[in-house]
């Protein structure tokens, strides 16, 4: 597929739209390929002499040659890495309440938590994952990168990094459990290391200043949900993450706290402990659509 420099046919546009709609490979070609180029202008001196003069050969059409040659171009630094050649081995996905361990052919190790999707693949030769959504947990064996919709984040050491990724719509957030994980942004290329016991969250064009570790942030990967006086409908919030349906909270329960480890394998038991030590009661309209009330003693008050 050619990506040309002027105004496309009709019947180019059309081609272009049905190669794109052909899998999700092509798609995510294409959107690497639209982002890159936007970044063009904002290359440095050298990086945009080389395009300048890569511009006036007769095959300047072809996408790759351009990529290629602007990637030996340009000084040494975070497009080298962030914009080598994508490899798509396999995607990976769990469901609603599903969780996952997958041991890559380099010996990392990857936990996917509940409705997650990753694409495994290589980049510019290092092991690199693409989070679509959800939160995985990745202890490394080899130099890894994670592709997220506001960046690109890089284990600094080579063997032995544990850290946390989770896509939460615009924000992404970060927790290490060990080693050094770098930051860099799509938007700004902005970057921070953020070293072992620090957590914090980041757009494309902002990162949180780092603090330190929820140490309850993994109980996920062993089926269980933490809570240290959280608030009742965040707690709710999360555990609706590992049920199909709608769970609802009752608005003038927002004043509760709730403490203690839950299972997510079995969020019925887990509804009927809150039930048990709080004033509320569970109200099943229907299989998939559960409510959270005030108890019958709570509401008389």
């Amino acid at each position: 597929m050619e990506l040309h420099d002027g105004p496309l046919s009709p019947e180019r546009r059309a081609q272009l739209a049905q190669w794109r709609q052909r899998s999700d490979e092509h798609a995510l070609a294409w959107q690497r390929a639209t982002a890159l180029l936007g970044k063009f202008q904002a290359l440095p001196p050298g990086g945009a002499a080389a395009l300048t003069k890569l511009s006036a050969r007769p095959d300047r059409r072809r996408t790759v040659k351009v990529v290629a040659a602007l990637l030996v171009a340009a000084p040494a630094g975070w497009l080298a890495w962030r914009a080598g050649p994508w490899q798509p081995a396999g995607i990976e996905r769990t469901t609603v309440g599903e969780r996952r361990q997958l041991v890559l052919a380099d010996g990392t190790r990857l936990h996917l938590n509940t409705d997650t999707e990753i694409v495994v693949a290589s980049m510019a030769g290092e092991r690199c994952v693409q989070l679509r959504r959800g939160d995985i947990l990745v202890a490394t064996a080899q130099p890894f990168l994670v592709e997220v919709a506001q960046g690109v984040l890089r284990a600094l050491d080579t063997f032995g990094t544990r850290f946390m990724v989770r896509q939460l719509g615009d924000e992404c957030r970060l927790a290490v459990q060990q080693g050094t994980v770098d930051i860099r942004l799509r938007a700004t290329a902005a970057s921070s290391a953020i070293r072992a016991g620090m957590q914090t969250g980041f757009t494309t064009r902002s990162i949180a200043a780092p603090v330190a570790l929820d140490a309850n942030a993994a109980a996920w990967q062993n089926g269980m949900l933490v809570a240290d006086r959280q608030p009742l409908p965040d707690f709710l919030r999360e555990l609706g993450r590992y049920r199909s349906g709608t769970l609802q909270c009752d608005p003038a329960l927002a004043h509760l706290a709730v403490s203690g480890a839950f299972p997510v394998d079995d969020t019925d038991f887990t509804l009927t402990l809150l039930a048990q030590t709080l004033p509320v009661r569970i109200q099943h309209l229907t299989r998939y659509w559960v409510r959270v009330l005030p108890s019958e003693v709570q509401a008389k008050k």
